[in-house]
């Protein structure tokens, strides 16, 4: 057990998973690994036993459970506070997210495909009437990811950039406890007040309609909507904006993908390319985390009662038993389920309007800018590797 966590990454290998763990999965597939605070818990990195994990009842994303894996302070921090469902017991999660079940049906999440063409276009424009070259991720990926999350929930626009700021401050995973605290307060206290102006009067948006029904119907606490709706901001801008600006990069980076990603037209042959981006790249790069509420098995190992546990996506959607050749893009891969948005109860609720997101932003981007190029070599693109989602501090681009 000599790893610490977070594993080192191959600077040169940007948009690739940490490289040890590929010796993971074929030496150690459900071994220990340290984490900041000293504890041990186990880390899984093969798709089998990931998809096994994510799908174990016995295994808790409860925070406030003995032996949970807080990751980072910011993790540790966020248990002394009101969770949001996703980190609650059992019987608190189901009963939460059903009421969102029917926000984002695929129907509805369809239905908002001309919005989300609406703020892809006007990122354009004003990226086609501006300087070049041009930062893909403050121009395009940020501005489209937020505006769509935003106007779901009914976020006025002029708080988006306060909002993002602070989220990136609240996902570091080296931002001192007393600074990420006080970014906490200031998130909490602002979709507090967002409670209460749709507690005054709701409006037709996500928020207006659980705070109409579930808040003033008794059914769910102001404080619990609050929570429910941050998680929901965070959850649907950034890893949408890291996944359009990163997703952009990597076929930027393979111009033969490419050209058969826009050449695909049918709804199915679009979606698995997708797919296979989000596979490739898999913005989450933080493990899964969770704690064992009673023993089980997990890939051969005893995983006793009490232990936290570790399930990394990324790791596990480049295992070759399952994905091919897993470190080359092939957006005609034949479909198969990956984790880059989760498995089992906890699959990602915002699934489909996440590829709707993606599918827009790639295929207008360069139907609007077909000579899109990188305006810098690749090692000189600033990746970010110190916060919840892999991501990039700038992507510059010229056409």
């Amino acid at each position: 057990m000599n790893e610490s966590y977070p594993l080192p990454r191959d600077e040169r290998r940007p948009l690739a998973p940490p490289p040890d763990f590929e010796r993971l999965r074929r030496e150690a597939p459900v071994s220990r690994i340290r984490i900041w605070d000293g504890s041990t818990p186990w880390l899984i990195t093969r798709y089998e036993d990931a998809c096994a994990a994510l799908a174990d009842p016995r295994l808790s994303m409860d925070f406030t459970l003995p032996g949970f894996p807080h990751i980072s302070p910011a993790s540790a921090l966020r248990s002394a506070r009101l969770l949001p469902f996703p980190f609650r017991p059992e019987a608190d999660y189901r009963r939460q997210r059903a009421m969102l079940l029917r926000e984002f049906s695929p129907r509805r999440m369809e239905a908002l495909r001309p919005a989300v063409q609406r703020a892809v276009d006007d990122a354009l424009d004003a990226m086609e009437s501006g300087p070049r070259p041009v930062d893909l991720m403050a121009a395009y990926a940020l501005p489209v990811a937020t505006r769509v999350i935003c106007e779901l929930l009914g976020v006025p626009h002029e708080d988006y950039e306060p909002l993002h700021a602070l989220s990136r401050t609240i996902a570091s995973r080296t931002a001192p406890k007393d600074v990420v605290g006080r970014a906490m307060d200031e998130m909490d206290g602002y979709f507090h007040r967002l409670v209460a102006t749709h507690k005054a009067a709701p409006g037709d948006t996500l928020v207006g309609r659980v705070v109409a029904q579930d808040v003033l119907g008794g059914a769910l606490s102001d404080e619990d909507a609050a929570a429910m709706f941050q998680m929901l901001f965070f959850a649907g801008h950034g890893p949408s904006a890291y996944m359009i600006g990163l997703g952009t990069v990597a076929l930027l980076l393979e111009p033969a993908q490419r050209e058969r990603f826009l050449a695909a037209r049918e709804p199915a042959r679009r979606s698995a390319a997708v797919q296979e981006v989000l596979r490739y790249v898999t913005v989450s790069h933080n493990a899964r985390q969770r704690v064992a509420t009673a023993d089980l098995t997990v890939g051969g190992q005893l995983i006793r009662e009490g232990e936290g546990v570790l399930v990394q996506l990324d790791a596990a959607n480049r295992d070759p038993a399952v994905f091919p050749e897993p470190d080359r893009l092939d957006v005609e891969r034949a479909p198969v389920h990956n984790l880059a948005m989760g498995h089992g109860i906890h699959l990602c609720m915002g699934r489909a309007l996440a590829l709707i997101e993606l599918d827009v932003a790639f295929e207008s981007l360069w139907r609007r800018l077909p000579a899109l190029r990188l305006a810098v070599p690749l090692e000189e693109i600033p990746f970010k590797h110190d916060e919840n989602l892999l991501g990039a501090h700038e992507v510059p681009v010229t056409w």
